[in-house]
């Protein structure tokens, strides 16, 4: 009887622990990766309302990682490059329009004689008078001269009285004749202030004036007997140089050196030395 109850002991043993084997085995295999065997186990039995609901994860930011800029590229400039330039300034430039035919009529209503329009040569014209101030026995006299040219396109291309003052006393007489006959062109071609250079040239002084192109002066000629010249006319303009005939100057970028050899070319070594910073 003993040995049978030690056989049966040892059977119900062996069993028990073949079964925590089995269910070890099986725990294992259902519980693996996250109990995903489970999980289908329960889902095909239905009882998927079993499993614990699982916690939701936010979701993680992507990571941005910060790029290195790149240092810009450094080149050799010269000193020129970004010199600062202007541009010459624009000016409105008004022609002397007006018929000289009527300007000669002008001057003949105001006493002057012997205004004949005539042609000077191909679309030139011109009209003069010749004033003399003569004195009874005397062989030179004082005079005025006026002259005056355009086209037959209603332009005055000049204007110009002159003054031969040969004796003192004719003074007042030259300088009044002469202020009449600048009056006369003067409001013709509607220039400003008429009144004062008309002042001015009979107190024989001197003036150079420049309104939009145009330009008139009143200036005496070297020599012992006072001759004036009042003349008008178109101001002789010079040609303005575009922006990149100043930016391309020989004069600054082709400077006379002394015949030594310079090298311009820098290597990146010398890019952040006082050198190469003055050279960029």
């Amino acid at each position: 009887m003993e040995k049978k109850q030690k056989g049966r002991s040892g059977v119900a043993f062996f069993l028990s622990a073949v079964a925590l084997i089995f269910t070890a085995i099986l725990a294992t295999a259902l519980l693996a990766n996250e109990q995903r065997n489970l999980k289908h186990l329960l889902t095909a039995m239905g009882l998927q309302e079993v499993l614990p609901a699982a916690p939701q994860v936010p979701a993680s930011k992507p990571i941005r990682q910060r790029l290195k800029k790149a240092e810009p590229s450094r080149v050799l400039l010269p000193v020129r490059t970004f010199e600062d330039l202007h541009t010459p300034e624009q000016q409105f430039i008004r022609q002397i329009r007006s018929d000289p035919r009527a300007l000669c009529e002008g001057l003949r209503d105001a006493g002057f004689r012997e205004l004949a329009w005539k042609s000077a040569e191909s679309g030139r014209w011109e009209c003069s008078s010749l004033v003399p101030f003569a004195r009874p026995g005397v062989e030179k006299s004082s005079s005025i001269f006026i002259l005056v040219k355009g086209t037959d396109e209603n332009e005055i291309t000049s204007f110009r009285v002159k003054l031969n003052i040969e004796h003192p006393d004719d003074t007042q007489a030259v300088t009044s004749a002469a202020a009449t006959a600048a009056s006369v062109f003067l409001s013709e071609v509607h220039w400003a202030d008429s009144e004062s250079i008309a002042l001015k040239i009979q107190a024989l002084g001197e003036f150079d004036l420049k309104r939009f192109g145009s330009r008139i002066q009143f200036r005496r000629e070297s020599g012992d007997t006072p001759r004036y010249n009042f003349l008008a006319n178109q101001a002789a303009r010079a040609r303005p140089k575009s922006a990149a005939e100043l930016y391309f100057d020989r004069e600054k970028w082709l400077a006379p050196g002394d015949g030594s050899i310079v090298s311009v070319i820098r290597g990146p070594g010398a890019w952040n030395t006082g050198s190469g910073s003055s050279a960029r």
